[in-house]
């Protein structure tokens, strides 16, 4: 289970490299860190959009059928 785990975190690593223009090719620490939370932040652009926008469409409409 071990060497699976390993070979998991080295091909994400090696899938990585070329996220954000390349930025975090640059450094080793850099590749981990994405490698790990592949979001930089949680602002309304890269963050949970149901916490900026609610509910999508079709739970809304699954709400309205369920009520009738």
């Amino acid at each position: 289970m071990r060497a699976e785990n390993r070979h998991h975190e080295k091909r994400i690593k090696n899938k990585v490299k070329d996220y954000y223009g390349k930025w975090a090719g640059k450094d080793e620490r850099n590749i981990g860190r994405v490698a790990h939370a592949k979001k930089l932040c949680s602002c309304a652009c890269c963050g949970n959009k149901r916490k900026y926008e609610g509910k999508p469409i079709s739970e809304k409409r699954k709400d309205i059928i369920d009520e009738i």
